[in-house]
């Protein structure tokens, strides 16, 4: 299955980056992006569409309980198809919109530190109103 190091490890799996993490009844498996495709370059950015992915048991066998419902939930998970549809980039945030994006990237460094710092001090308690105690207030 792998290739086999000087250190003694064995690859199990090249990958590309990590979707993710997922834990059902027996444990956590990883998500690794296995085969991308270059779609665009946005600013200089390239995007990628996910092509494939595997999906790794991490071992604990401390805590490594067998349910009989585990396979069941992996199955339906794997039903997901990540190669629909899921894009990713190293250096773009793709959460954003492009007219977001090319904003802050125009934006001196001051500025953003200064915005970060304003939205948060203008920001308000949801839970004020209805007299309930928060972390930061007696509200």
């Amino acid at each position: 299955m792998g290739q086999k190091g000087s250190s003694g490890l064995f690859r199990a799996v090249s990958a590309f980056g990590v979707v993710g993490f997922v834990r059902f009844l027996e444990g956590y498996y990883i998500v690794l992006i296995t085969k991308r495709r270059k779609m665009a370059d946005i600013g200089g950015h390239a995007i990628y569409k996910i092509e494939d992915t595997n999906m790794i048991y991490i071992p604990n066998d401390s805590v490594r309980i067998t349910h009989p419902d585990e396979a069941r939930y992996l199955r339906i998970f794997q039903n997901v198809d990540l190669s629909s549809n899921f894009y990713f980039s190293y250096s773009y945030d793709l959460s954003h919109s492009l007219q977001y994006n090319l904003t802050v990237l125009q934006m001196p460094l001051e500025m953003l530190k200064s915005e970060t710092t304003q939205t948060r001090q203008e920001s308000f308690d949801i839970f004020e109103d209805e007299g309930l105690i928060t972390q930061g207030g007696s509200g």
